[in-house]
């Protein structure tokens, strides 16, 4: 049996037509909890871990545009059905934004100021986590797309104005 697996690293942003975007219950995800707290659906925004060994104490991540990570899987599926060959591929951008970096485009992008709390770490949470993505751009010629941050945080922000309620659970 052959297979493709895809790691993804931390999938963001929303569709760039606006249709499309994340919507959890409970949520977790660091770029839409920023932007209900933009939106002034979260009074606060709890920030964990200012003491990482960090450029400034927070914690840096790999953030993929879900359009990008669709793209990949298309990729991903035709090769595998060309080869036959199994194949695990990382999927991120290659570069990391901190937490604060984080904050601070979401406040750009949205001209809107987050109250934030600074919390303890979270148990478990490494300093750093940044794909190295060079198989997926060497075997299957994937490029991400969308890889400026604010660019991500724009059409996660046009998805979460166009729908407050998110799918209307």
């Amino acid at each position: 049996m052959s297979f493709t697996a895809l790691r993804y690293f931390n999938v963001a942003g929303a569709d760039p037509e606006g249709d499309i975007g994340e919507d959890h219950d409970p949520e977790t995800h660091i770029i839409p909890l920023l932007l209900k707290a933009a939106m002034g659906q979260h009074a606060s925004f709890k920030l964990f871990g200012t003491d990482y060994p960090t450029e400034d104490g927070t914690c840096v991540r790999d953030y993929i545009h879900v359009a990008a990570l669709a793209d990949a899987h298309l990729l991903a599926l035709d090769r595998l059905e060309r080869t036959g060959e199994s194949r695990i591929y990382n999927l991120g951008n290659g570069s990391g934004f901190s937490n604060r970096q984080v904050i601070d485009a979401v406040q750009r992008v949205t001209g809107r100021r987050i109250d934030v709390r600074e919390e303890g770490r979270r148990q478990g949470d490494p300093a750093s986590l940044v794909a190295g993505s060079e198989r997926a751009t060497q075997e299957l010629g994937w490029r991400p797309r969308y890889t400026e941050l604010e660019e991500i945080i724009r059409t996660a922000w046009r998805w979460h104005t166009a729908h407050p309620t998110g799918f209307n659970r």
